[in-house]
């Protein structure tokens, strides 16, 4: 899990699980391009982190939903090892309340961006035998009512991930991350915003076998494993990190 020398590109890296694999890389020796949609989140991000980590950190604010943007970020970036596509939006809306702009909103982040920033990064990752390491969500695997857009987004971020790794391989593998429900503010907001936020938050965790929500870091450590060369014969392959969730249900 050693990533000095490397570089390391995390989107939606100034909270929740990017903020938390971003520092994992860090101190795992590697130098790391932060992102955020606000310059000031990202100039925050870069001064915390910059400070314990010097000279290995730099970062850029972009909103994903412009595809503009997300080529002018990865042109940003430049020569890279790693490709993490972490960043997210999540909008619960029953599918008779999701109008289009819900349903544009969330697929340009979750799938378009990655699909847009792997395509333009794809020559230094081919270049330097890299790495594409997509997060999506045990919601790639699952139907959850009432965020039928996002399901959809993760789904199809799991089929690029295996249309990525068949087409690139053997130059660049490409693995796809799948968190259950975790510890993080989009979660917090989700559970905030319910009638009943002591009982939303019951529900979520008991989804896990485990009766409880992930740590960012617990998911950090399954980005870092799929980008490092200890996953050095898996390509195209989905992670679930989801303590149980899509093992089966309790009878």
């Amino acid at each position: 899990m050693n990533f000095t020398g490397k570089t390391i590109f995390v989107t939606g890296s100034t909270r929740g699980i990017g903020a938390a694999a971003a520092e994992m890389f860090l101190e795992q020796g590697g130098s790391v391009i932060l992102h955020g949609r606000l310059s000031a989140q990202v100039e925050a991000a870069i001064t915390r982190l910059g400070n314990m980590y010097p000279a290995r950190v730099r970062g850029f604010p972009a909103d994903l939903g412009d595809r503009g943007q997300c080529r002018s970020l990865a042109s940003q970036a430049g020569e890279i090892d790693v490709l993490v596509n972490c960043a997210g939006i999540f909008k619960e809306a029953s599918i008779a309340d999701t109008d289009l702009g819900i349903w544009d909103d969330t697929l340009d982040v979750n799938l378009t961006a990655a699909w847009t920033l792997s395509q333009a990064l794809l020559v230094p990752l081919r270049r330097r035998k890299g790495t594409i390491v997509n997060v999506a969500s045990d919601a790639a695997l699952l139907g959850y009512a009432g965020c039928v857009a996002y399901c959809a987004s993760k789904g199809a971020l799991a089929g690029l991930t295996r249309a990525l790794a068949t087409e690139l391989a053997p130059d660049v593998r490409v693995l796809c991350v799948c968190p259950g429900s975790t510890e993080t503010d989009m979660m917090r907001a989700s559970v905030v915003a319910a009638p009943d936020e002591a009982k939303a938050r019951e529900q979520w965790a008991s989804y896990s076998m485990l009766r409880r929500f992930a740590d960012p870091r617990e998911i950090g450590e399954a980005i870092l494993f799929a980008a490092s060369p200890l996953a050095s014969f898996q390509t195209g392959s989905l992670i679930v990190i989801d303590g149980g969730t899509t093992a089966g249900k309790r009878v």
